[in-house]
């Protein structure tokens, strides 16, 4: 039977996560038969509404919202992974902010979301396409009549969205200002509809002349706005108060119950799909009163099959970009689509994130439009360029002497090839470098990229060691290092890297072969002045660039050096004279890092290294201490000179366990084995170093560590055991990452 004497229309409200209680709505009408003639929502209604006007049953609605990918999309949790690809070398930043050429001034600084909506662009665009290309005309097309409401920023009005690209129309509905970026259709700026209509009973009885309106209300009128939430504050601001009254002549009113809840909770869906279905079930027997018809089963999945047999397959033969120059246009399709090989969302999906991780890229809309006359679909992108200034500010503040102040300025430029260069400054006690860097981009079928970088960087062991475990007797060592560095690489995949290069090093070690020393003592100096050929592979899908909690990364590194080597004794061996030496050796080291099993909250780890060098015992064993490859799989080892973890060739690794409270709170145990080949003895000044048994004297690392994943970088108290002389444990703070410059010898 069908209901074409009783015009029955669903109007869904929106209410953030808690709109997600309309699934449960759909649910229980469909298992009661309750038929349903057309549908209007704003917000998440409007999503839900479009999901099953586009013909998806409850259960594959509610399996979709219940699933961590939607909720990915919906708060805007990108994937750090589809990052890598086209990552620099990581570097201590908190925040970047654009440096606006022009008359902008500060209002161009500011935020226009707290979320990044490039998820959820291209998952609706996914999930609507198909559909939609029968509503381009109208969204009456669609297996159920449809519409969604949205607010004309400029005109401060409430419009009803009819026909055009779905995706679009329910995108511009969801659009909650602040938190997700606005899109524009038909030139005009939109926003959320809530925020003039939350309810659109009204537009039900206009668009579609209602004999019946069920109205599922998943949130009412905001409470009192509270001084610690922004949200809160916000909805007030900008959200008028609705009426979500329904006079029983006309219809029924399902109102969940789900207490308060953030807009943004969507940890609770099946709470909130429950409520919605219990609900419902509590208002069927008005329902029953009020509709007499019912819609069977059958016929219900017969017109669903009719209209899925009708969709279109997601088949593109065009990509059309918009928002750019030519020269900019072709940069991007062939980062997005070399040779025009792919025609599908799945096959382009990868490359359509890394495209968006590009630093010249702001932000892109997609849409798939379907040409009828090609039979095929289009995919539009309507891109915006970053600026092409942009500052960057971090660093770590540091319960040791590690403290760093970080700044950078990149100036971007984007043509048939995308070019940076890159100026950055490490200031700090016991680390300051540096760096000026450029990189083009050379996008197609093999992408590539041609990188230069000259990095001066200093390294004071005596300063951080003295603050560190307050050491009456600490080893005075300073290590600075300046290079040349051209590289030539290719980027793979998701994940993957290839690097050769060449750089022109030069390095000064200024030491003490003793710890007793006094001011009136000079130094002792090696210097080294080498050419370094280099190569790395590197696979790497790590979500974080320090403190991750799943991915795995593994590398190989291969170093050739040639060069001088100059000794010059201070005053603690007046009678040496100074050394000159030539010397050829090479380094490599192989490391594995990997998150590879995760219960609930608990995921544990593996890392391991192997590092095999050919490097000579240089004139005493300070210098060739400080030049051996290190071990260092706990951020505090990258700032300490301990000679226990050094060696020419050894073998490491070990286990971590991460134990998360939350999305951004973890608790982190970690423990490792550093077993050197041979370990190089100290004969003290003036003697020449000696090897000791093969295999001998290993030494461990623990670490604990709380970790708090702040919006600008980890907070971690940790508290690390080593093998040492002296004082093995050590307890420090740190806010920010502990990141230097790459050197040429780590």
């Amino acid at each position: 039977m069908t209901s074409t004497a009783q015009n029955v229309t669903l109007v869904l409200s929106g209410g953030g996560a808690k709109g997600l209680s309309h699934v449960g709505v759909l649910k229980a009408l469909e298992e009661n038969n309750i038929p349903v003639d057309q549908i209007v929502g704003n917000s998440m209604g409007a999503l839900i509404g479009a999901l099953y006007a586009s013909g998806y049953t409850p259960l594959e609605i509610e399996q979709l919202v219940s699933s961590n990918r939607f909720k990915d999309w919906a708060q805007g949790n990108i994937d750090e992974r589809f990052y890598y690809s086209k990552a620099y070398d990581p570097d201590a930043y908190w925040v970047k902010i654009p440096l606006v050429q022009g008359k902008g001034g500060l209002k161009q600084f500011l935020p226009t979301n707290f979320v990044a909506p490039y998820l959820m662009d291209y998952a609706l665009m996914d999930l609507f396409s198909a559909a939609g290309a029968l509503g381009q005309q109208s969204f009456d097309s669609l297996m159920i009549p449809f519409r969604c409401v949205a607010t004309d920023i400029d005109s401060s009005k409430l419009i009803v969205l009819r026909n055009g690209q779905l995706g679009s129309a329910v995108r511009a509905s969801y659009t909650f200002p602040f938190y997700i970026k606005p899109i524009r259709i038909n030139n005009k700026l939109l926003f959320d509809g809530g925020m003039y209509n939350n309810f659109p009973i009204d537009v039900a009885r206009e668009e579609f002349e209602a004999d019946v309106i069920i109205g599922s209300k998943a949130a009412g009128n905001y409470p009192p706005a509270d001084e610690a939430d922004i949200i809160s504050q916000l909805q007030n601001m900008l959200m008028r108060k609705a009426d979500y009254h329904i006079p029983d002549s006309i219809g029924v009113l399902i109102e969940s119950k789900m207490g308060y809840a953030s807009l943004l909770d969507f940890d609770q869906a099946e709470r909130y799909i429950d409520s919605g279905y219990v609900a419902a079930i509590r208002a069927m027997p008005r329902l029953t009163r009020q509709i007499a018809l019912r819609v069977d089963t059958v016929s219900l999945r017969e017109k669903r099959f009719a209209f899925k047999h009708r969709l279109h397959a997601l088949h593109f033969d065009t990509i059309v970009i918009t928002g750019t120059n030519q020269a900019q246009a072709e940069y991007i399709t062939k980062k997005l689509n070399p040779g025009k090989k792919f025609n599908t969302l799945s096959q382009i999906r990868e490359r359509y994130f890394t495209l968006l991780a590009d630093d010249k890229v702001n932000f892109i809309y997609p849409e798939l439009i379907y040409n009828p006359e090609s039979e095929q679909f289009e995919l539009h992108l309507d891109v915006s360029l970053a600026e092409k200034f942009e500052g960057f500010f971090g660093g770590n503040i540091s319960s040791t002497a590690v403290n760093e102040a970080f700044v950078g300025i990149h100036y971007k430029r984007l043509d048939r090839i995308g070019s940076r260069i890159g100026l950055n400054a490490y200031y700090g006690r016991f680390y300051s470098s540096v760096q000026l860097n450029g990189r083009l981009d050379f996008p197609g079928k093999l992408p590539f990229f041609i990188g230069l970088n000259g990095t001066m960087a200093r390294k004071d062991y005596f300063k951080n060691a003295n603050y560190f475990y307050e050491d009456p007797n600490p080893a005075f060592l300073i290590n600075d290092e300046r290079y040349l560095d051209a590289d030539f690489g290719h980027t793979f995949g998701r994940y993957g890297k290839l690097l050769f290069g060449i750089a022109d090093v030069n390095r000064n070690l200024n030491y003490y072969q003793t710890n007793s020393f006094s001011r009136n003592d000079t130094a002792d100096q090696t210097t080294s002045h080498l050419w370094c050929p280099h190569f790395l592979f590197e696979l790497n899908s790590l979500n974080r660039k320090q403190y991750a909690n799943s991915g795995a990364r593994l590398s190989f590194e291969a170093r050739y050096y040639e060069g001088n080597e100059t000794y010059l004794a201070g005053s603690f061996n007046p009678k040496q004279d100074e050394v000159k030496r030539y010397h050829r050796y090479y380094l490599v080291k192989f490391a594995y890092d990997n998150y590879f099993f995760k219960t609930g909250r608990l995921t544990t780890g593996c890392y391991g290294e192997f590092s095999y060098s050919s490097q000579p015992v240089l004139s005493n064993y300070t210098a060739t201490m400080l030049s051996a490859p290190s071990f260092g799989p706990v951020p505090e080892m990258t700032t300490l000179y301990l000679d226990e973890y050094r060696a020419f060739t050894y073998l490491a690794g070990g286990l971590k366990t991460v134990f998360g409270f939350s999305r951004k709170i973890d608790l982190r145990l970690e423990g490792y084995i550093f077993q050197p080949y041979k370990r190089l003895n100290n004969p003290g000044v003036g003697q020449q170093p000696s090897f000791g048994p093969a295999f001998s004297n290993p030494s461990y690392v623990g670490s604990f560590a709380v970790v708090y994943h702040s919006p600008l970088g980890p907070l971690s108290l940790s508290a690390n055991y080593f093998d040492r002389e002296g004082n093995n444990f050590a307890v420090l703070l740190n806010i920010g990452y502990v990141i230097f410059n790459r050197s040429m010898f780590d």
